[in-house]
């Protein structure tokens, strides 16, 4: 099944919020030249300090010619956690610090490591925000699937970083409130990627920035959720929640990075899901030259409920 991707035609409130963060050299240079581009829809920015910025549009990479400095670097980084990287030093050292509606932003640099762990990160050299998307249509296909199963089925969605896989779970989120479907379902948004570009039109509980294995357990135990939506399976502890939350008869929609349908079975952290019939079905995700959706099922489970 392939679905057309339709851009807007100028500059996207969350790009602009995303623009307020850095400083006003780089706000106004960029601005310029999304605009000179017709480029309106950015899903990454990426910033290397000693290197131009990046742009990231349906896959294709523009170069600007806007040179960063370590020192803006710092600079970028102070502003993205509101002058305190302290209140964000335990998602700085698990890569990533959450700004707000739903924006992830990647970052990297020399780990400080303690007892084998990494307690912190310094000197960041890159930083790459994720700029999401709302489209309308992306769970159209994922949503049939389940309602034909009448919710009743659990869906593995699987394919390569940056295809689209946390906006079809936005949208499946949005289908899932609306009065006429109206199912009971929860969200581990462990990232603050997933619900908080969206929160004000969802009836979702939501559980946010819990550690996904304990969120799916808290959920299952409590809400009583027809389904529970969670972004990557990364853990042997989350694979056990979900594992438990299905044999007490809650429906999963998870995602995973896999490049295709053979290289997902060979996962090891998804082998005791996929050998216990967790997962009903495998849906992959592409985006073909063109900006289409394309969407490939595959039936993982013979006694599908």
């Amino acid at each position: 099944m392939q679905l057309t991707l339709n851009y807007q035609n100028k500059l996207e409130p969350i790009f602009i919020y995303v623009l307020d963060k850095l400083s006003n050299e780089i706000k106004n240079k960029l601005k310029d030249f999304v605009i000179e581009n017709k480029l309106y829809t950015i899903n990454e920015l990426r910033i290397k300090s000693n290197s131009n910025i990046q742009l990231t549009v349906s896959n294709k990479i523009f170069n600007t010619k806007i040179w960063v400095t370590n020192e803006m670097i710092n600079e970028i980084i102070t502003n993205l956690c509101d002058g305190s990287i302290y209140a964000h030093i335990n998602t700085i050292r698990n890569g990533y610090i959450s700004v707000g509606k739903g924006i992830r932003v990647g970052v990297c640099g020399k780990a400080i490591i303690e007892n084998e762990s990494i307690i912190s990160i310094n000197n960041i050299t890159s930083v790459n925000i994720r700029i999401p998307q709302k489209i309308n249509f992306a769970a159209e296909y994922l949503q049939n699937l389940l309602s034909t199963h009448n919710y009743n089925v659990s869906v593995l969605i699987y394919s390569p970083p940056g295809v689209g896989k946390t906006t079809i779970l936005r949208d499946l989120i949005c289908r899932l409130s609306l009065p006429d479907v109206s199912v009971r379902h929860a969200v581990i948004d462990t990232r603050e990627e997933i619900t908080t570009f969206i929160e004000d039109s969802i009836t979702s509980d939501v559980y946010l920035s819990y550690p996904k294995g304990l969120g799916i357990e808290l959920a299952t135990k409590s809400m009583t959720p027809q389904i529970i939506i969670c972004d990557e399976i990364t853990s042997l502890e989350e694979a056990n929640a979900i594992m438990y939350s299905v044999r007490c008869g809650v429906s999963l929609v998870a995602t995973t990075h896999a490049n295709n349908f053979d290289d997902l079975i060979n996962k090891e952290i998804l082998k005791p899901l996929l050998n216990c019939g967790t997962f009903d079905y495998a849906l992959g995700v592409e985006r073909s030259k063109t900006n289409k959706y394309i969407f490939s099922l595959n039936k993982l489970n013979e006694n599908i409920r």
